[in-house]
């Protein structure tokens, strides 16, 4: 939404929302100040730390140098040696560059592990999360440098009244996000107390969609479907949306996430030379220094044009066998398009990688022809888009419904029916409960199922009755409930884990206080053996649609619905 578009800050307070996007190759921040009265604007930190001037692409290297005691020496812009000679005299200073990547959920990118062991070596007590934290510290320190130094506003009066916006590849899922977050923590960002309230999240594939929203505010009248390519450094991401009315969007199918980003793409080529140089006097050193040079100019402004394209060495011409990943891009749109009925005419390209002149004339050819028009919504800011673009879902919320990427639920006991097959192909696993009746364990009760399309404020809930002794009770109350999520091929999650048990994993845990809740109910006792049990009838309830799973439990005294807000937690 433009500027003039959006309506005045109806608050009553003064407050800053800063949105940071970490990216795997670099990394960018915008912000907005909201002033009451005043229609909100958003702004790009184009100054940070150690560089020399402002630079229009606002951008710095995800880059951070450690001693070898894991002291932080430098980080983003101040990592260039050029620039920074302290650093350049400096001896065994580790370099982590691209560890955003080691954050990724296992099961993405499982054939490029060879690709990910070439990433650079981490000081032996720093963490990938440590890291993260260590870079978001000075993005942070940047941001308020850059709004004090330019008197944007008094520090003073924002400095406890600031949201983060802190954007994630679209393959990322809860645990990630939870990791963002304590690695926010530690970088000063906010106090562990106000860390869930203060800090959200978005997927940069939503976020590029309302950036390029933004920048070509026809789209918000298109009523075909829309896909959006997010070209980064690490990944490729791709989300598909239509409009619901005017001016809003759901989610039309499942987000993809490939690890077929552009730092892919000099790996290959790095290869490449190591291969076509291996006879030659260039060693190793000399083949990185190439590597980057292709990296820097050549990867982008090659094309299929008669124009030759040179890597800056000693004249060696370049050949385009490392730009495969067009193939990769064009199978995940096609791909997109099968999923849905909606008829998809736009994709959007945005990211660092979409300025490469290649990858754009090669998708334009492909889809051009199938009436799809392949647009980059801005060539000149492409890289700052998701920065731009999560304060903007900040601020006008286009996306008001997402579409599940997994089927979720969780472990459960069912009563012995000896009549049906599966519970007598299991009968010797049956247990005897408190109430004296025997269940079969390690059944699946689906909650939502894969590619089911969520609302932002729709409850998804499921009753279960468990029998508990006391005990049992407190210890219930105290672990509450594992959430497992099935990630295999099946249309719908089979009935027992045990016919996958690969395919499902432990997600999260609902924490919700229940210590309490057993001073409302009264024992049962087993007419057998006179002990007394709790019989707790209780619902799950999630809420999916949002872009952070959020929990309840509920539960009734007296006919009247009682709730607890869970916390959920991840493991790390």
């Amino acid at each position: 939404m433009t500027t003039h578009e959006r309506q005045p800050y109806s608050g009553t307070e003064t407050k800053l929302v800063i949105a940071i996007d970490v990216g795997t190759t670099f990394s960018g921040v915008s912000f907005v100040l909201l002033d009451p009265g005043v229609v909100p604007q958003i702004q790009p930190v184009t100054r940070f730390m150690g560089q020399i001037e402002a630079r229009s692409d606002s951008k710095v290297p995800s880059i951070v140098c450690y001693s070898q005691n894991g002291t932080v020496v430098a980080a983003g812009a101040q990592t260039d040696p050029d620039v920074n000679h302290t650093l350049a005299e400096m001896d065994d200073v580790i370099r982590v560059e691209w560890f955003k990547l080691h954050l990724r959920p296992p099961h993405l990118a499982p054939n490029q592990e060879f690709e990910l062991q070439k990433l650079r070596s981490f000081p032996k007590n720093k963490t990938p999360v440590q890291v993260f934290g260590d870079l978001l510290r000075y993005l942070f320190q940047s941001t308020k440098k850059y709004i004090t130094d330019l008197e944007l506003c008094s520090w003073d009066s924002v400095e406890r009244n600031i949201d983060f916006i802190l954007s994630h590849p679209n393959g990322w899922e809860g645990k990630q996000q939870s990791q963002m977050r304590k690695a926010a923590i530690a970088a000063g960002l906010v106090d562990k107390s106000q860390a869930l309230q203060r800090i959200s999240f978005v997927s940069e594939g939503e976020a590029s969609l309302h950036f390029c929203l933004n920048k070509k505010p026809a789209l918000r009248n298109e009523r075909d479907g829309i896909l959006v390519v997010d070209c980064g450094g690490g990944t490729i991401d791709v989300s598909a949306y239509s409009q619901t009315i005017k001016g809003r969007f759901k989610e039309i199918t499942q987000p993809e996430c490939l690890f077929q980003g552009s730092v892919f793409v000099k790996c290959r080529a790095k290869e490449y030379l190591k291969q076509r140089l291996q006879n030659s006097k260039y060693g190793s050193d000399e083949i990185e220094v190439i590597a980057s040079e292709f990296d820097r100019i050549t990867k982008c402004t090659f094309n299929t044009s008669d124009t030759p394209s040179y890597v800056k060495f000693r004249g060696l011409k370049h050949n385009d066998s490392e730009f495969d990943i067009r193939s990769d891009i064009i199978q995940v749109i096609d791909r997109q398009r099968s999923k849905t009925t909606v008829n998809v005419k736009t994709v959007l390209l945005v990211g660092g990688f979409a300025r490469s002149e290649y990858l754009f004339s090669q998708l334009s050819s492909h889809f051009n022809s199938r009436s799809v028009n392949i647009i980059r919504a801005d060539t000149t800011h492409l890289n700052k888009a998701v920065a731009d673009g999560a304060v903007s879902y900040y601020l006008d919320h286009y996306v008001t419904a997402r579409v599940s990427k997994n089927s979720y639920g969780i472990k459960t006991n069912l009563l012995f029916d000896f009549t049906d097959p599966e519970h007598a192909r299991r009968r010797n696993t049956k247990i005897m409960r408190p109430n004296g009746r025997y269940y079969i364990p390690d059944g699946f009760s689906t909650i939502l199922k894969n590619g089911t399309t969520v609302n932002e404020e729709t409850e998804f809930r499921k009753s279960y009755n468990m029998q508990l002794t006391p005990e049992e009770f407190t210890r219930w109350a105290e672990d509450s409930t594992l959430l497992k999520c099935y990630r295999g091929e099946a249309e719908s999650p089979p009935e027992w884990i045990d016919i996958e048990p690969n395919s499902f994993h432990d997600t999260c845990v609902i924490k919700a206080d229940m210590t309490n809740v057993k001073n409302s109910m009264s024992l049962t006792y087993n007419s057998f053996t006179r002990k007394g049990y709790y019989n707790f009838v209780h619902d799950v309830v999630m809420l999916f649609g949002l872009t952070e799973l959020k929990a309840y439990v509920t539960w009734k005294e007296n006919g009247i619905e009682k709730r607890s807000e869970a916390v959920v937690v991840y493991d790390d």
